[in-house]
């Protein structure tokens, strides 16, 4: 069992991996960070925590929000409504992809896109997060206005498309909740407490978001990092990453320096040596 002095000698040994990965540029305020920021959450059904390193530190959920945007639509709208909307099938497709058919899954952000067109604003969905998990959630305004002033937003011309594929309705307004949805902040204890929702029995249709995650959680990596990893998992360009051991643990890690895919390097070596652990 991993303990706490074990878990700090694996953060410092991850913290030399921060060297190995870069901020993303094209959000301004992402790439103002430090990239040598690393923390960890580790909690269980009870939400007992195990947490080291820079655990006060703040971060836009970005894609990691993605699993729990589909957990909630599931719960509110059926499985045959959301894949109505958006297929779930494994892709290498970059993350970013402008589609030419009903999007491939939740996890590129045309799907996301695609399924926030179903909310009626990001409030109901950081709610019932923060209600269902003890979270603090709330939207990183500043974080908002940065997205926002992207001189070149792919997301506007895959809205758009959406809208051609007869997908979504109003291409504005949903582009303007999954940026919301995006841009809810939190520490990694509050990821971990949200991750819990995803190892718990009782909450709907957790198998089906954990299958998605499986196979489309690290973009073009997933299907290399589920077989060498084994663990659903979803990153962000924000440098955060969750992992689930399903029925036991959910594991937050936040560490922004990311590889050329745009997985955080730090907090995949940190995962890995926790499971070696």
């Amino acid at each position: 069992m991993i303990n706490l002095l074990n878990l700090e000698e694996l953060l410092n040994l991850a913290r030399l991996e921060t060297s190995q990965g870069k901020l993303p540029s094209y959000i301004p305020l992402l790439a103002q960070v430090n990239p040598q920021s690393l923390a960890i959450a580790i909690a269980d059904l009870d939400q007992e925590l195990l947490t080291a390193g820079d655990i006060h530190l703040t971060f836009p959920l970005m894609s990691v929000v993605k699993p729990f945007l589909l957990l909630y639509l599931l719960e509110i709208f059926g499985e045959k409504r959301i894949f109505e909307r958006v297929d779930h099938q494994a892709s290498l497709l970059p993350f970013n992809t402008i589609p030419d058919r009903k999007p491939p899954n939740p996890m590129l952000n045309c799907g996301a896109i695609a399924l926030a067109s179903l909310l009626d604003s990001c409030q109901s969905l950081q709610d019932w997060l923060n209600q269902k998990s003890g979270a603090s959630l709330s939207i990183d305004q500043q974080m908002l206005t940065s997205v926002r002033s992207v001189s070149s937003r792919k997301n506007l011309a895959i809205a758009a498309q959406l809208q051609k594929l007869k997908i979504i309705n109003n291409p504005e307004q949903a582009l303007a909740i999954y940026e919301e949805i995006c841009c809810l902040s939190c520490h990694v204890v509050d990821l971990a407490k949200i991750g819990t929702l995803l190892i718990n029995n009782k909450v709907s249709n957790v198998n089906i978001v954990l299958e998605v995650m499986t196979d489309c959680g690290m973009y073009e990596t997933s299907s290399d990092f589920a077989q060498e990893v084994g663990l659903p998992s979803k990153s962000s360009i924000s440098g955060a990453l969750l992992s689930i051991l399903p029925h036991q643990l959910a594991i937050a890690c936040y560490s922004p320096a990311l590889d050329d895919v745009g997985n955080s390097v730090a907090g995949i070596f940190l995962l890995n040596q926790l499971l070696k652990k």
